[in-house]
């Protein structure tokens, strides 16, 4: 009986049902879209059988402080041989290949792993099998298998494909298997998978470039893992040599420690931070609704309060009234979260599609059962947040008491000052938000502000083209092929400068330490680790990457025996203290290698992310021991104004396939693609914050317009009385004004607080500016008052241009 009553009164008022519903639905929506990325990201296990026991295999170095280093094949043969505590061992790492055939040729992701890499995740394919022993052998037959969405890309879901013949870069490979159809690995798929067949042989101690994978043995944790491990070192040194002409004291001296860590912390790792700041942001947001729909249910029951007094004088108890009250407060709720997770439901895509580049393919984001569970929880807990005060106010404090008639009857202190605060903590808390959105609006200005090393980066056209060595074995071959692409290239219509380089710019590449001629260290210390890069004549023109020093590669360099580099100005300066005394020096990567002499030093370029310090770069020419196992694959960088266009991609495809119509074009992206994509995570940050700050400003200023529009109509009888004994209309509206500010300055003050304390959490969001920035401070309270001022400048205007006859007929 009561509950259809409850419906028949929020009937008989749909505007302030349907505003309150909306209102609810808004923050509880938002609040669950971004709980459903937090519950698929930071609490969901990983998709794979007993997820908590796989973890990733990584090093750190105690000498240089590098805390994120790979493993490498000696390293994976000794764990695999001598733990105690991993139940299995994975190495592997990422790539991409050719594949050519009978259809058009095509560059597709890869994986390259040793045989344990499925049974280790306990995956098994749908079709075929996965690697065994037999196809991780040297020498054995190649084998692939393929991902569910490239079998049915590639052969339209055929149940023969497995056991036909696919072409991977020009040797042919048996098809042995199909991946489930939601198999996820780390944070990239990949199209195919391919056998490392790893040579022990040829396992040599010094480079780290390859991923480590493993499965902990039950009720083994990461700590004694690492203990285990750590005692390896050792034993590894004694089994495998050194690379040639590495001195073994260098790898020594590095003082390689294990860094076993979960597989779900690695493929999280520092997303969760923004992840929870972004939550609690939201859960701000829903305060602020919170705060309005308390507002508007104070006013509602203040207007209904000779009901409740009659209803008192019948004999319905405090108890009876109050539950009414809150019955009614969580039906409002319920119905806000219905349509809330359906709203939520609805924008998720959306969401996910904004932060594609950050969110792990891996992870599974839904709006699950546990979601579901969560809006539920969230619109009861803001039900009974927003409906007890108007409870406990008009019912609890004496509203069984009100006075069934009299027309001069106002509200008492109590509630207007309930109100007050009301008003004061949707300041407090729109002004919170606006400052967290307005340090990443200035944090994302001065990430603009950088110098990338390259200019007008919309107008450089990437293309990747790799060589693999099973269809053109002598390098000799590709450097010509790579010459003549380039030539092709130049002679396309609208083409400026044209060049190609083993990783772009801001894309992370190789790194190794380099020995100076003039710069002896001491025997055995390992040299500074530098990036380093191959590069083709007219790459940093390409760029716009300034000359400071010297001159840039020709072809000859390439062809030549003499071996020539290039270095980064901020090499150059801590080296030798100016660029032009750089020129003429020699370094190498080891001892076994000539040296090289520098013949130029270019401007910095950061290579990784734009608020990373550019690294210390070393360029090289093709010529170069390791080019032909690195530089098979590059990236031409293409400036034309007619970046963009569908006839500019033509013209680039039949250049390349006019030196070799089997290569196929990969990673086909602008220069800005990249920028951008260097800045997504502060992108997304700004927007979701930016969004948020803007509902709350919004959601604030409507709940202080609509108090200040009720708490000033209360006054229309004094408002008759001051102007019917001569007070001005600009007077009153100041002496109005002057209450609205009050709060407003109060909420302000509140909020300041607030925001100093989330800010602190917010340090490693920000990039060239501090948690308690003053621009970003004074801008924010400034826009906050003035925007509040007009939201109380609209009812006070309205009550003091009434007609005072009128008003005192009224009261």
């Amino acid at each position: 009986m009561q509950l259809a009553q409850t419906f028949r009164r929020l009937a008989r008022a749909p505007g302030f049902t349907l505003t309150t519903v909306l209102t609810l639905a808004v923050g509880i929506g938002a609040t669950t879209a971004i709980f459903s990325v937090v519950n698929g990201v930071l609490l969901q296990p990983l998709p794979y059988p007993d997820s908590d026991r796989l973890v990733e295999l990584r090093q750190r170095s105690v000498n240089t402080g590098n805390n994120w280093l790979p493993i490498s094949p000696p390293i994976y043969f000794t764990y695999r041989d001598h733990n105690e505590t991993l139940e299995s061992i994975v190495l592997w790492t990422r790539g991409t290949a050719n594949i050519t055939g009978s259809a058009e040729p095509e560059e597709v992701p890869t994986i390259r792993t040793t045989f344990e890499l499925l049974p280790t995740l306990g995956v098994v394919p749908d079709l075929g099998r996965g690697f065994d022993a037999n196809d991780d052998a040297v020498g054995s037959p190649k084998t692939v298998v393929l991902s569910h969405a490239y079998w049915q890309r590639r052969f339209g879901g055929a149940g023969d494909a497995v056991g036909r013949t696919l072409v991977v870069d020009g040797a042919p490979h048996e098809i042995i298997g199909v991946l489930p159809r939601d198999f996820r690995f780390e944070r990239d798929t990949a199209d195919i998978l391919l056998p490392m067949q790893l040579n022990r042989a040829t396992a040599f101690v010094g480079p780290l470039g390859e991923r480590g994978l493993a499965r902990l043995r039950a009720g083994v944790t990461t700590a004694e893992a690492n203990a285990d491990l750590e005692r390896l070192y050792s034993v590894m040194l004694a089994t495998f040599p050194s690379m040639p002409g590495m001195n073994p004291e260098v790898f020594r001296n590095l003082r390689l420690a294990p860094d076993v860590v979960t597989l779900k912390d690695a493929v999280v790792g520092d997303l969760g931070d923004v992840l929870w700041i972004l939550l609690g942001t939201i859960g701000i947001l829903l305060l602020v609704a919170c705060a309005n729909v308390a507002n508007l249910l104070l006013v509602r029951t203040e207007g209904r309060s000779r009901e409740l007094a009659v209803r008192a004088a019948l004999g319905a108890s405090r108890v009876r009234l109050g539950g009414g009250l809150l019955l009614e407060s969580a039906l409002l709720a319920l119905v806000g979260g219905v349509l809330g997770l359906a709203l939520a439901t609805i924008v998720l895509p959306s969401l996910l599609g904004l932060a594609a580049a950050e969110l792990p393919d891996v992870l599974e984001i839904a709006v699950d059962p546990t979601v579901i569970v969560f809006a539920l929880a969230t619109s009861i807990g803001a039900g009974l947040l927003f409906g007890a005060l108007p409870a406990l106010k008009h019912v609890a404090a004496g509203g069984a008491k009100t006075p069934v008639a009299g027309r001069a009857h106002t509200e008492g202190r109590d509630r207007r000052h309930a109100q007050r605060v009301l008003v004061v903590g949707q300041v407090a808390l729109a002004l919170v938000l606006l400052v967290a959105a307005g340090l990443m609006i200035r944090s994302f200005q001065e990430l603009r502000n950088i110098d990338p090393g390259f200019v007008d980066p919309e107008e450089v056209q990437t293309v990747a083209i790799t060589v693999p060595q099973g269809s053109v074995p002598e390098f000799a071959r590709v450097i010509q092929m790579l010459s003549d692409m380039q030539d092709r290239l130049a002679e396309i219509p609208g083409v400026e400068d044209v060049g190609f380089v083993s990783r772009l710019p801001l894309e992370l590449g190789p790194s190794g330490g380099f020995f100076l001629e003039d710069r002896p260290g001491a025997e055995g210390v390992a040299p500074p680790q530098s990036e380093f890069r191959y590069t083709s004549p007219n790459l940093f023109e390409t760029l716009g990457t300034p000359l400071v020093a010297g001159r840039t590669f020709d072809w000859a360099d390439h062809r030549g025996t003499a071996r020539r580099i290039i270095v980064s100005e901020n090499l150059a300066r801590r080296e030798w203290g100016t660029p032009e005394r750089a020129l003429g020096k020699r370094l190498r990567m080891t001892p076994a290698e000539p040296w090289g002499e520098i013949v130029g030093v270019v401007g910095d370029v950061r290579n990784e992310l734009l608020e990373a310090p550019a690294p210390t770069a070393v360029y090289m020419t093709l010529a170069e021991p390791l080019a032909q196992f690195i530089a098979r694959s590059v990236r031409f960088a293409i400036r034309s104004e007619r970046v963009g266009t569908a006839a500019f991609m033509l013209d680039i495809q039949r250049a390349i396939w006019s030196v070799d119509p089997t290569l196929p074009l990969a990673n086909v992206q602008t220069l800005g693609d990249i920028y951008d994509r260097s800045m997504a995570r502060t992108s997304l940050t700004l927007v979701l914050l930016g969004i948020t700050a803007a509902m709350a400003l919004l959601l604030g200023l409507l709940g202080i317009y609509s108090v200040i529009s009720y708490m000033l109509a209360q006054r229309t009888r004094e408002m008759g009385i001051r102007m019917a004994l001569g007070a001005r209309d600009a007077s009153l509206r100041r002496l109005l004004l002057g209450h609205v500010v009050a709060l407003v300055a109060v909420g302000v003050a509140v909020g300041l607080v607030g925001a100093a304390g989330l800010t602190q959490l917010m340090k490693s969001l920000l990039f060239g500016v501090t948690a308690l920035d003053p621009v970003t401070y004074v801008t924010v309270c400034a826009m906050l008052v003035v925007t509040a001022l007009v939201a109380g400048y609209l009812p006070a205007r309205r009550v003091t241009r009434i007609d005072p006859m009128r008003a005192l007929r009224e009261e």
